[in-house]
């Protein structure tokens, strides 16, 4: 394709797309919308939270709710809180930057749930080697059967030019040795949950870390789970072709068939065809941010409330990748809010790379009234 003739398509795609800005957008039909003890318990174990506030309703019977929860990140499920921008066909590549969400009341089982989405900005930039980079920035609100705002969502989607077939990311798959692979396991074994014993904000101290979590290796399982518990974003066979013909923004063309997939489909078939690293990222940014949660209600306990949770993607994740998250108290505050603690995020994988950044605001029970 003739560079002109490129500039021309991402152009009009940036024109389009501007044109979007403040209006609703809907790309994706609600998944859930009532927060059903099936629904819960697909969302939990699709991400990985074992946490038994969502999963055992005699234990959450016993909590201040009196029944059983939804994880904070359920809402992702509801609607996905990611836009693309206008609906044509152009050599853009999908890359989700970054997620942030903010709830003012906890989803209880058996809430019915509504939400919609709009553009709320789009701007461009070039990275370090000039590829256009076009941000696409979306706003997404949740609301209950009150007709109460549960929460609100800004998600930051980044469309990248293509150049022909060159790959966005690629390196090897990482091979563990046995030490590595026992650490991880014993990781995994070992993640606990404050429960009852949920810490009060005049006991936790600045500098203070919380127990960390492990998520990894990836493998295609944790795709099809995730799927299930946010609602798959493609259809198969032939209805999925229509889909592409009829959004071709939310697709790309597999290297290996040169036939049209979804940018979703892509992480799966790439790998099969190409048998080797992704030449895609794994995961994404919603993904990473529904796997990013626990580390919080893990710690903050039955009692805690997640106010707000931002993950921002540093490093794409691939096939086989592990990744530790990590939190440390940065500040404390008291006001109109509640006593509330900011926890700093940090998501490094396995050779040591920084993937993930993010920052939590956290209510916890204070054993003093007033300032």
């Amino acid at each position: 394709m003739a560079v002109d003739t490129v500039e021309a398509q991402i152009e009009e795609f940036i024109e389009r797309s501007r044109a979007l800005t403040g209006q609703e957008v809907r790309e994706r039909e609600a998944w859930n919308s009532a927060a059903s003890r099936d629904a819960i318990r697909h969302f939990a174990l699709g991400t990985s939270d074992g946490n038994p506030l969502w999963l055992d309703p005699s234990y959450a019977a016993k909590t201040q709710y009196g029944s059983a929860l939804a994880p904070p990140g359920f809402l992702t499920s509801v609607l996905y809180p990611i836009l693309h921008g206008a609906p044509m066909s152009a050599p853009l590549s999908s890359l989700i930057g970054g997620v942030e969400y903010r709830w003012f009341t906890p989803i209880l089982e058996g809430d019915a749930l509504r939400a919609s989405t709009k553009q709320a900005d789009l701007y461009e930039k070039k990275s370090g080697s000039g590829r256009r980079l076009i941000f696409i920035i979306s706003e997404a609100t949740y609301w209950n059967q009150r007709d109460e705002v549960v929460g609100k969502a800004t998600g930051t989607m980044i469309r990248a030019t293509q150049v022909g077939t060159e790959l966005l990311f690629d390196r090897p798959i990482y091979r563990y040795s046995e030490v590595e692979l026992a650490k991880i396991g014993a990781a995994i074994q070992g993640e606990a949950r404050s429960g009852g014993r949920t810490p009060c904000w005049e006991d936790v101290q600045i500098g203070q870390e919380i127990p960390p979590i492990v998520r990894g290796p990836l493998t295609i399982g944790d795709m099809v789970c995730w799927q299930a518990a946010i609602g798959p974003s493609y259809r198969a066979g032939g209805l999925g072709y229509l889909d592409v013909l009829k959004a071709p923004h939310t697709a790309v063309r597999n290297p290996i068939t040169g036939w049209p997939v979804k940018y979703s489909q892509q992480h799966e078939d790439f790998h099969l065809a190409a048998q080797r690293g992704m030449p895609g990222p794994f995961d994404n940014g919603v993904m990473r941010f529904a796997w990013v949660c626990p580390l919080i209600t893990n710690w903050m306990g039955d009692a805690g409330f997640l106010k707000r949770l931002s993950v921002q993607v540093r490093t794409p994740a691939i096939y086989g990748d592990t990744a530790w998250y990590q939190g440390t108290v940065a500040e404390k505050a008291r006001d109109a809010g509640g006593a509330v603690v900011r926890i700093r995020i940090a998501g490094v994988n396995q050779v040591g790379m920084t993937t993930t950044t993010g920052e939590a605001d956290v209510v916890l029970p204070a054993r003093t009234a007033g300032n």
